[in-house]
């Protein structure tokens, strides 16, 4: 799951992704998370160095990496890092 501090580049994010047939999905940023912009994208941590390669290469600007991973009827996330660029 990956966070953006403005809806414009989450959004130029989720049509680069699709574009390239990664599987994305827009979902409203948890609050227990970051509060940034309100919208996040969630794709399978398979993706993760392709989707970083590819926001570096488009000037797509992001905040926050996290992993998630359901614990029971809980989700639990965990940040990975932080946009450095």
């Amino acid at each position: 799951m990956i966070s953006f501090d403005s809806v414009h580049q989450a959004i130029k994010a989720e049509t680069l992704l699709s574009r390239q047939g990664i599987p994305v999905y827009a979902l409203p940023t948890p609050r227990e998370i970051d509060i940034s912009c309100g919208q996040c994208l969630l794709f399978m941590a398979g993706w993760q160095e392709e989707v970083i390669r590819l926001f570096a290469q488009t000037n797509v600007r992001w905040s926050k990496l996290f992993s998630r991973t359901a614990a029971g009827s809980a989700v639990i996330y965990e940040k990975i890092t932080e946009y450095g660029g």
